[in-house]
């Protein structure tokens, strides 16, 4: 789909294209792939909305079945009275506001609803992604809580998809540290699932998180609904954090999205005889980076980030130019935490970037620049 040209045909949509992409969002049957065919055929979702059945017409192939006029308007007048009753705004593909991450997506909503804070889906900011198995396992519970709490404590905003287990463990551990959270529901905003997560939804909002979703007020939650909402959460993302996992299951779909989005994906390692996390280790065979803690995973996500944007290498890389240097000579020289030295010293030297010699000093290995 035609992403680039679709968003020069909505930018700045006024209030009459607004009712008008509502409308046709929250008809049944039309997607956001049909919804933009049609738009692009058109020329704006007004002008789909006015003669409905035209518009079907004269798209490839052709939608047989489009609603009348009257009922597309009513349903987007209901929509409207529903986002008012629940104290949610909804953000539209072409406003300035809609989230510029789900623009990577081939084919992003038309229609975004969002309870909560709205300013944490602007781009610039840090977002990572936190799933895994419902089933999980105690080791995989208190890693989920673990990482949620380092990710909240280091500021990072932790995208979930709110389900049991992994997902609401992470969310439980970042709001713990008081960290903000985006919940991508797959269900309507009005409709919340699962319902004993509904509690750490609104504990999200209270602590300026947000909850969002596609799907129209009204919507229940489908089992083919989830695939849709993992593609919001695998954009949303600048990485995405698998916790545990077996081979066959829903969260290596949004895996799946993340990676063929160009973000980053980790995994945590888990014993090699435990079932639950078969498709964690499998991603680690496959090349997924590795988590064995929030701060080497932000570390590594900050670094790959600094020196794509800028060209250079890490700092300690840098010093180490000047000689041979211990840890906390190093940590004097950058102005960085002993320990946060150590940390990024461990992951060079995974790396074979750098090697330990045995009076403790640290080598530079490779090249010169």
């Amino acid at each position: 789909m035609r992403v680039d040209e679709l968003g020069r045909r909505l930018r700045g949509v006024d209030a009459a294209e607004r009712f008008a992409l509502l409308a046709l969002h929250a008809a049944p049957g039309l997607g956001p792939k049909r919804i933009q065919r049609l738009i692009l055929a058109q020329g704006s979702a007004a002008a789909v909305v006015r003669h409905p059945t035209t518009a079907g017409c004269a798209v490839k192939p052709r939608i047989l079945r489009m609603p009348e006029r009257t009922f597309l308007e009513r349903g987007a007048a209901q929509q409207q009275v529903l986002a008012k009753e629940c104290g949610a705004q909804s953000l539209f593909l072409g406003d300035g506001n809609y989230p510029a991450s789900l623009l990577d997506l081939e084919e992003p909503p038309t229609v975004l609803h969002v309870l909560g804070n709205m300013d944490l889906l602007r781009g610039g900011l840090s977002r990572t992604a936190v799933i895994g198995a419902r089933a999980c396992t105690p080791y995989g519970r208190s890693q989920a809580v673990r990482f949620g709490k380092g990710l909240g404590f280091a500021g990072e905003i932790l995208v979930s998809g709110a389900a049991r287990g992994i997902d609401q463990l992470a969310m439980f551990g970042a709001l713990e540290a008081e960290g903000p959270v985006v919940g991508v529901l797959g269900s309507g905003l009005d409709k919340p699932y699962p319902r004993e997560g509904i509690e750490l939804m609104e504990r999200a909002i209270h602590q300026g998180g947000a909850i969002i979703s596609e799907f129209p007020f009204g919507t229940q939650p489908r089992a083919g609904h989830f695939p849709r909402r993992n593609r919001l959460i695998a954009a949303l993302g600048r990485a995405t954090l698998v916790i545990q996992a077996t081979t066959k299951s829903g969260t290596m779909n949004t895996v799946d999205w993340a990676l063929g989005m160009g973000r980053e994906v980790y995994a945590l390692p888990g014993p090699v005889d435990d079932i639950a996390c078969s498709g964690t280790n499998r991603m680690l065979a496959e090349g997924a980076g590795m988590a064995l803690s929030p701060e080497q995973m932000l570390c590594e996500l900050d670094r790959c980030g600094t020196e794509e944007d800028h060209g250079k290498e890490p700092q300690l890389m840098q010093l180490l130019l000047l000689g041979d240097a211990p840890a906390a000579s190093l940590s004097s020289q950058s102005g960085l935490a002993e320990e946060q030295v150590r940390m990024e010293l461990t992951d060079l030297e995974m790396q074979g970037r750098v090697m330990r010699l045995p009076d403790g000093r640290y080598h530079r290995c490779g090249p010169r620049p």
